[in-house]
This record gives structure tokens, C-alpha cells and sequence, in this order.
């Protein structure tokens, strides 16, 4: 499909907030998510132009792009969930030499990443737990650069206000 900029601009006018509210639903009401996700749609889209077929329904192509997107995000939550209670499992099977500080200062930061909401535990976790990068997190997520940044800094102030209600 030959696909003009002031083409894809029309179809995003007409489909976009239809789409966001397609994905809110999916995700839980995360409207911050929902929007990220739109906007990967809508580049999806762009970059996949070619295997739309002209006499098909663009809607029914763009919601089925979107159901394979929220799959796609459910089985990351099931893999996000799962590591995370085997980070809580080995928290609290910390080595007997460890101090008594220690093991506190080790469960007050499990429970302060824990506590972080499902928009910034994944990439807190990716960033800090698996020493990824940003772009390699992108790559990951699907989520822009930028999303990803603006969560880390937000996830960072989170577990240090945590940590520092403990003097920790």
C-alpha cells in the first residue's frame, strides 16, 4: 500500500483514540501505557504499510496488530511476575554470615522495588537487576527511549524515598 504522510496523519486522526481506548481497556486503565502503546500501533503501522492489503479493513488490520500487541504484554507480565517472585524467594534466603543490616537493608530495598507500580517494575528490574540498557529495554518493551527514561528516574526517586524512610 502506497501510504502518503498526510494519509497515515488521516488514518491516526480517525483510529487513534479508538485504539487508546482499546488498549486502556486491555491494560487495566494505565493510560500512560495505553498511549505508549498507541503510539507503537501507529509505528507498527507506518513500518508494515506494505503488507496491508488494499481491499481489506484497516480496522479490523490495526486491531489485530493491537490484540498480538496485548498478548505480547500479558506474557511479559506472566516472565516480569515470575522473576520477581524468585527475587523475593532469594531475598529472604540470604547467606547466614550477612549482618542483621544487611539482610533489613536487602528486604526493605526488595519491598521498596516491589512496591513500584507495573509501569516502572519491569524496567526498573531490566535496568538495575539485569544491567540492560535503555535502547536494549526499548528493544524489549517496545516502549520509546524516552518513556522508558522518564519511568527509571521516576522508579529511582521512588526506591530511594523508600530506602531513606529507613534511613537505609
Amino acid at each position: 500500500m502506497r501510504l502518503t504522510a498526510e494519509q497515515f496523519r488521516t488514518l491516526y486522526l480517525e483510529h487513534g483514540r479508538r485504539a487508546q481506548g482499546f488498549f486502556m481497556r486491555m491494560m487495566g486503565y494505565d493510560i500512560q501505557l495505553a498511549r505508549d502503546m498507541v503510539q507503537d500501533l501507529f509505528t507498527r503501522i507506518w513500518e508494515h504499510r506494505d503488507r496491508f492489503k488494499a481491499d481489506a479493513s484497516f480496522t479490523t488490520w490495526m486491531f489485530s496488530i493491537a490484540y498480538n500487541m496485548c498478548k505480547n504484554e500479558y506474557r511479559h507480565r506472566e516472565v516480569v511476575q515470575t522473576y520477581q517472585e524468585h527475587i523475593m524467594t532469594t531475598t529472604t534466603d540470604i547467606a547466614t554470615d550477612d549482618t542483621l543490616e544487611q539482610q533489613q537493608r536487602r528486604q526493605m530495598l526488595a519491598q521498596a522495588i516491589n512496591a513500584l507500580p507495573e509501569n516502572q517494575k519491569p524496567l526498573f528490574l531490566l535496568r538495575y537487576e539485569e544491567e540492560l540498557t535503555v535502547p536494549e529495554i526499548a528493544r524489549i518493551t517496545m516502549l520509546p527511549e524516552g518513556t522508558i527514561k522518564t519511568r527509571l528516574l521516576t522508579a529511582l526517586k521512588s526506591v530511594k524515598e523508600s530506602m531513606d524512610k529507613y534511613n537505609l
